[in-house]
């Protein structure tokens, strides 16, 4: 999936005069969106090119990915085949996260990230230090009206949801199950069991985006 250049181009000039209405302090932005809408994409592209347009690295990503549950944990809990719904997370460390990145701004914070190939998070795979005055915070259940998520509407200074078609978000889910060894059928089984309802969980959250952005492809 590829977001078009000026697109990106424009939104990020959104963000930069956002963070600098703010007197420079430091700026949360969340994306959000159903699975395979195109959160990480974005929200990659999108610091790139506000870093670019600053002429230095003041923007960084950082996804709720990394709050999944280690899979042992999960299998534990019998939740391993679920993964992906809001209670294979880790909400509440997620959102005391979120809170000392927005209040403390002068601290080095390391944070998790999500590694693919183990399909498990990784401690302190993401740095952020003061000089990150930008925070792309994206994830799927950011504008969730339960607890915890629900303590993040007050921490995020704006949020985006992202909407993109279920056919088309349905075959990248497909493409993305089956880089990760399951076969076809497989797939389509996780896709109705987790990734459908999870979608419909999220997309009631839509009207409390700050702005909704539409993706066809």
């Amino acid at each position: 999936m590829e977001i078009h250049k000026a697109v990106v181009a424009e939104l990020a000039a959104q963000v930069i005069d956002a963070y600098r209405k703010r007197g420079s302090e430091r700026f949360l932005l969340g994306i959000t969106g159903i699975p395979a809408a195109g959160k990480s994409t974005l929200a990659a592209n999108l610091t790139k090119v506000i870093n670019r347009q600053v002429g230095q690295d003041v923007a960084v990503v950082v996804p709720m990915d990394g709050f999944h549950y280690h899979n042992d944990i999960l299998r534990r809990k019998n939740l391993l085949p679920l993964k992906g719904i809001p209670e294979t997370f880790d909400g509440e460390g997620f959102v005391a996260l979120v809170k000392r990145l927005a209040g403390e701004p002068e601290t080095v914070i390391g944070c998790p990230a999500y590694d693919r190939r183990l399909h498990n998070p990784v401690p302190d795979g993401i740095r952020v230090v003061p000089g990150h005055k930008i925070i792309v915070i994206e994830g799927n259940y950011l504008l969730l009206d339960s607890k915890p998520w629900s303590e993040l509407a007050a921490l995020l200074h704006e949020t985006w949801f992202i909407d993109t078609p279920s056919n088309v978000t349905r075959g990248r889910l497909i493409r993305r199950h089956s880089r990760s060894g399951r076969t076809v059928a497989e797939a389509v089984r996780k896709i109705e069991s987790t990734d459908r309802p999870n979608a419909e969980l999220i997309r009631k959250s839509r009207s409390r985006a700050d702005k909704v952005i539409m993706l066809r492809e």
